[in-house]
């Protein structure tokens, strides 16, 4: 699509455009932004290194047993006197609270906190390289489409393009640190002068309103940064400069089309709004975890692609026939299955190969606790651990893990690192929680829907293998942009057939297992 200079420009009609292009394309172009959420997941791997690294030394010095101790006898003692709700003094005994706050207190070691804090320092980091990437592969598939290419192949074209929107995350954090950073600096500067050192109430009084007047300043500062440099990703996507040019392009957009600026800028807020909002409904009926789905695969790409289409201008993609929703959902859930069956037959090295790391973390995990010789029981009311009925912990539980599918499927385009440590990981929090649980009990309470969920989250942790190679053979010139999306697009069918098991756990899980272990604790 050229891109004509004197254009009419419109929200409405960029927003038309970045629906359609949704409506008419998602497979080519939610992949995209599925990459986008697996990236996010390398940024873990330092954390959970980190976490690694300090369990390992607690383990290894005797603290970790002490701790794990502590909280199973303070489960223990809460459950004794009548559940959660029994906070009324002396319901739990003196001896046990203080006993988990003297073991949390010898777990705070200076291995332990050097450890969590280069993990979090590394995690910032590479969070802003993968979000980075991220962005500049949304951010070409959307314009791709726009464009009329391909936009997954586009997308995964742009991805070479990383370093600029890397600095234009930086310039965007820069400038909000700023404005937050200068208030608090000020603030801080009021705080110490002799007067209100001094307690003098009146010099105290103003240097309150002071502060509380700079924060605002800062907040507004921040907010404007941010809106003003809201078109830098489609400018560096659409013009193909760097990062300042880049900057420059967003400023020079909003200065000479203020009311679009202004117009797609409440647009925006009031999509996150809405959505927020959203969530929060589904969270008081134990459904937030949609949340995590509806943001990332449907505002966010909404607005980006209307973001770009406005800035770049024009009437956006030529609409294209499609059948009926039904029909589209109904082909997609069975190419979904079609994927799935194919890849488990065609990739059974990969899967069983993240079978075995799932299966590794778990004796791992068991292996660290088991030997503590501590048992803690499981809930006192097991039938109705989810309530009489249980939608919204069914909805949660088949989100969070579809979401956990994803990142371990994704984030595998990182030579298969991010899903080695998501399998590993999530494997040791269950060998160790079997480890410390009453053993019949635990099985009772996980195993029904376990034997489906476990297999299927390892498919999905050995489609994150499999692509991990598409990623090595990619960055070695060896997979052209076409193989790559190609590779993406059948990741995200894949991920579809992971998804209808996952709901079928998920039911099992919420309206089966606990009367399940009900009847076998009985």
């Amino acid at each position: 699509m050229s891109r004509p200079s004197h254009e009419s420009r419109s929200v409405s009609t960029a927003l038309a455009a970045a629906g359609r292009l949704l409506r008419d394309h998602p497979a080519a172009v939610l992949p995209a932004y599925l990459l986008s959420i697996g990236l996010t997941t390398a940024a873990r791997v330092p954390l959970t290194v980190g976490v690694g690294v300090a369990a390992a030394s607690l383990a290894a010095t005797g603290r970790l047993e002490a701790l794990v101790r502590a909280v199973v006898d303070l489960q223990e003692a809460v459950r004794g006197a009548g559940g959660p709700s029994a906070t009324e003094p002396g319901s739990v005994p003196a001896g046990v609270a203080e006993a988990l706050a003297d073991a949390a207190a010898n777990a705070v070691t200076p291995t332990v906190v050097a450890a969590l804090g280069l993990g979090l320092v590394l995690a910032f980091l590479v969070g802003l390289l993968a979000g980075a990437l991220g962005s500049a592969v949304t951010y070409g598939a959307v314009w791709g489409g726009i464009d009329g290419r391909a936009p997954l192949v586009a997308g995964v074209r742009a991805a070479g393009r990383w370093r600029t929107f890397l600095g234009i995350a930086v310039v965007r954090l820069a400038a909000v640190g700023v404005a937050v950073a200068a208030p608090l600096a000020a603030a801080s500067a009021l705080a110490v002068t002799p007067s209100v050192i001094a307690g003098d109430p009146a010099t105290g009084a103003v240097a309150i309103l002071a502060t509380l007047g700079l924060a605002a300043l800062g907040a507004v500062v921040a907010i404007g940064a941010v809106f003003l440099l809201a078109f830098a990703e489609p400018a560096a996507i659409v013009d193909g400069t760097g990062a300042l040019p880049s900057v420059r392009a967003s400023l020079g957009f909003v200065r000479d089309h203020p009311a679009h600026a202004v117009g797609f800028a409440l647009v925006a807020v009031g999509g996150y709004v809405a959505a927020a909002v959203a969530v929060g409904v589904a969270n008081a009926a134990g459904a937030g975890s949609l949340g995590g789905i509806v943001l990332p695969l449907l505002v966010s790409p909404l607005l980006n692609a209307g973001a770009t289409a406005l800035y770049a201008g024009g009437p956006g993609p030529t609409p294209v026939e499609h059948p009926g929703v039904r029909t589209r959902v109904r082909r997609t859930l069975g190419l979904g299955w079609s994927e799935f069956a194919g890849f488990v037959r065609g990739h059974a090295v990969a899967v069983l190969a993240a079978l075995a790391t799932l299966a590794g973390g778990v004796a791992a995990g068991y292996a660290t606790t088991a030997p503590y010789g501590v048992t803690a029981s499981g809930p006192a009311d097991v039938a109705g651990v989810f309530g009489t009925v249980p939608i919204g912990p069914f909805v949660t539980i088949a989100a969070n893990n579809w979401l956990v599918s994803a990142g371990l499927a994704y984030g595998g385009i990182a030579f298969g690192v991010p899903a080695v440590s998501g399998l590993l990981f999530n494997g040791v929090l269950v060998g160790a929680l079997a480890g410390v649980f009453d053993r019949t009990a635990f099985l009772a309470l996980v195993a029904p829907h376990g034997v489906l969920e476990l297999p299927v989250i390892a498919v999905a942790g050995g489609l994150g293998l499999h692509l991990g190679g598409v990623g090595w053979r990619a960055v070695r010139d060896r997979a052209s942009a076409e193989t790559v999306a190609g590779e993406l697009q059948r990741a995200a069918y894949v991920l579809v057939g992971v998804g209808v098991l996952l709901v079928v756990a998920a039911a099992i899980e919420a309206f089966l297992t606990p009367r399940i272990a009900a009847a076998v604790l009985a």
